[in-house]
Protein backbone atom coordinates (compact mmCIF):
# COMPACT_ATOMS: atom_id res chain seq x y z
CA UNK A 1 0.00 0.00 0.00
CA UNK A 2 0.47 3.57 -0.69
CA UNK A 3 2.00 5.83 1.94
CA UNK A 4 -0.14 7.87 0.80
CA UNK A 5 -2.53 7.15 -2.74
CA UNK A 6 -2.74 9.65 -5.37
CA UNK A 7 -5.31 11.63 -5.23
CA UNK A 8 -3.77 12.79 -2.16
CA UNK A 9 -0.77 13.48 -3.49
CA UNK A 10 -2.20 15.45 -6.06
CA UNK A 11 -4.02 17.60 -3.11
CA UNK A 12 -0.73 17.90 -1.30
CA UNK A 13 0.73 19.50 -4.58
CA UNK A 14 -2.26 21.93 -3.91
CA UNK A 15 -1.53 22.66 -0.65
CA UNK A 16 2.30 22.84 -1.38
CA UNK A 17 1.29 25.65 -4.15
CA UNK A 18 -1.12 27.50 -1.90
CA UNK A 19 1.55 27.24 0.97
CA UNK A 20 4.64 29.12 -1.41
CA UNK A 21 2.17 31.84 -2.74
CA UNK A 22 1.76 32.21 1.27
CA UNK A 23 5.54 32.75 1.82
CA UNK A 24 5.66 35.09 -1.20
CA UNK A 25 3.18 36.97 0.26
CA UNK A 26 4.65 37.06 3.77
CA UNK A 27 7.90 38.01 2.25
CA UNK A 28 6.58 41.21 0.50
CA UNK A 29 4.78 42.10 3.82
CA UNK A 30 8.06 41.75 6.11
CA UNK A 31 9.74 44.03 3.01
CA UNK A 32 7.29 46.21 2.71
CA UNK A 33 6.93 46.78 6.98
CA UNK A 34 8.38 50.47 6.67
CA UNK A 35 6.62 51.64 3.33
CA UNK A 36 3.96 53.92 4.01
CA UNK A 37 0.39 53.53 2.88
CA UNK A 38 1.44 49.66 2.19
CA UNK A 39 -1.41 46.93 2.74
CA UNK A 40 -0.52 43.83 4.21
CA UNK A 41 -1.32 40.73 1.54
CA UNK A 42 -2.97 37.84 3.15
CA UNK A 43 -3.30 34.36 1.06
CA UNK A 44 -6.15 31.79 1.34
CA UNK A 45 -6.52 28.62 -0.44
CA UNK A 46 -7.55 25.86 2.59
CA UNK A 47 -11.47 26.56 1.72
CA UNK A 48 -10.71 25.26 -1.78
CA UNK A 49 -9.02 22.59 -0.78
CA UNK A 50 -11.97 21.07 1.52
CA UNK A 51 -13.93 21.66 -1.49
CA UNK A 52 -11.77 19.44 -3.62
CA UNK A 53 -11.69 16.65 -0.69
CA UNK A 54 -15.35 16.91 -0.44
CA UNK A 55 -16.04 16.63 -4.05
CA UNK A 56 -13.36 13.63 -4.01
CA UNK A 57 -15.17 11.97 -1.41
CA UNK A 58 -18.91 12.18 -3.34
CA UNK A 59 -17.24 10.65 -6.38
CA UNK A 60 -15.79 7.74 -4.37
CA UNK A 61 -19.35 7.47 -2.95
CA UNK A 62 -20.91 7.02 -6.60
CA UNK A 63 -18.26 4.98 -6.96
CA UNK A 64 -19.41 2.58 -4.38
CA UNK A 65 -22.88 3.07 -5.15
CA UNK A 66 -22.37 1.87 -8.86
CA UNK A 67 -20.06 -1.32 -7.82
CA UNK A 68 -22.86 -2.15 -5.16
CA UNK A 69 -25.59 -2.01 -7.97
CA UNK A 70 -23.48 -3.78 -10.51
CA UNK A 71 -23.18 -6.87 -8.52
CA UNK A 72 -26.88 -6.54 -7.12
CA UNK A 73 -27.93 -6.26 -11.27
CA UNK A 74 -24.86 -6.98 -12.99
CA UNK A 75 -25.31 -3.74 -14.80
CA UNK A 76 -25.43 -0.10 -13.62
CA UNK A 77 -26.51 3.19 -15.16
CA UNK A 78 -24.40 6.45 -14.10
CA UNK A 79 -26.64 9.84 -15.79
CA UNK A 80 -24.50 12.06 -17.97
CA UNK A 81 -24.20 14.42 -14.95
CA UNK A 82 -22.66 11.76 -12.97
CA UNK A 83 -20.24 10.82 -15.52
CA UNK A 84 -19.62 14.52 -16.26
CA UNK A 85 -18.59 14.72 -12.28
CA UNK A 86 -16.61 11.16 -12.13
CA UNK A 87 -14.60 12.61 -15.05
CA UNK A 88 -13.94 15.88 -13.35
CA UNK A 89 -10.41 17.15 -13.25
CA UNK A 90 -9.32 16.96 -9.14
CA UNK A 91 -8.04 20.91 -9.34
CA UNK A 92 -10.96 22.53 -10.62
CA UNK A 93 -11.66 25.01 -8.71
CA UNK A 94 -8.79 25.57 -6.92
CA UNK A 95 -8.00 28.75 -5.94
CA UNK A 96 -4.80 30.41 -4.31
CA UNK A 97 -6.70 33.84 -3.38
CA UNK A 98 -4.02 36.56 -2.09
CA UNK A 99 -6.08 39.66 -0.93
CA UNK A 100 -5.10 43.25 0.79
CA UNK A 101 -5.95 42.71 4.96
CA UNK A 102 -8.67 45.25 5.10
CA UNK A 103 -7.27 45.72 8.82
CA UNK A 104 -6.85 49.18 9.98
CA UNK A 105 -3.35 50.40 10.11
CA UNK A 106 -2.11 51.17 13.53
CA UNK A 107 -0.03 53.85 12.84
CA UNK A 108 -0.30 57.12 10.73
CA UNK A 109 1.18 56.05 8.04
CA UNK A 110 -1.49 53.58 6.77
CA UNK A 111 1.00 50.32 6.88
CA UNK A 112 -0.97 47.79 8.35
CA UNK A 113 2.33 44.92 8.72
CA UNK A 114 2.93 43.69 12.09
CA UNK A 115 6.17 42.05 11.86
CA UNK A 116 6.00 39.78 14.82
CA UNK A 117 2.88 38.66 13.20
CA UNK A 118 4.13 38.20 10.07
CA UNK A 119 7.66 36.22 11.28
CA UNK A 120 5.20 33.79 13.28
CA UNK A 121 3.20 32.92 10.24
CA UNK A 122 6.27 32.78 7.95
CA UNK A 123 7.15 30.10 10.89
CA UNK A 124 4.07 28.00 10.46
CA UNK A 125 3.97 28.42 6.53
CA UNK A 126 7.26 26.57 6.85
CA UNK A 127 6.29 24.28 8.87
CA UNK A 128 3.21 23.02 7.07
CA UNK A 129 5.34 23.68 4.17
CA UNK A 130 7.98 20.89 5.00
CA UNK A 131 5.93 18.73 6.46
CA UNK A 132 3.77 17.88 3.44
CA UNK A 133 6.97 18.23 1.61
CA UNK A 134 8.92 15.30 3.32
CA UNK A 135 5.12 13.23 3.43
CA UNK A 136 5.76 13.32 -0.49
CA UNK A 137 9.33 12.55 -0.27
CA UNK A 138 8.72 9.36 1.42
CA UNK A 139 5.79 8.34 -0.71
CA UNK A 140 7.93 9.17 -3.91
CA UNK A 141 11.07 7.13 -2.36
CA UNK A 142 8.52 4.15 -1.47
CA UNK A 143 7.41 4.08 -5.27
CA UNK A 144 11.23 4.54 -6.50
CA UNK A 145 11.87 1.29 -4.17
CA UNK A 146 8.71 -0.34 -5.61
CA UNK A 147 10.04 0.10 -9.39
CA UNK A 148 14.07 -0.37 -8.55
CA UNK A 149 13.63 -2.76 -6.23
CA UNK A 150 16.68 -0.99 -4.29
CA UNK A 151 16.18 0.49 -0.78
CA UNK A 152 17.81 3.85 -0.86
Amino acid sequence: MDLINNRTKEIAHMALNGLYERSKAISANTANALTPGYQRKEVSFENSLREIIKREDEKEEIKVQNSMQYQKTGTFYQTPEQIAFLNSQINEGYIVDVQNDPKESDGLDGNNVNLEVEMMDEAKTGMQYQVIANLLSKSYNMLNTVITGQNQ
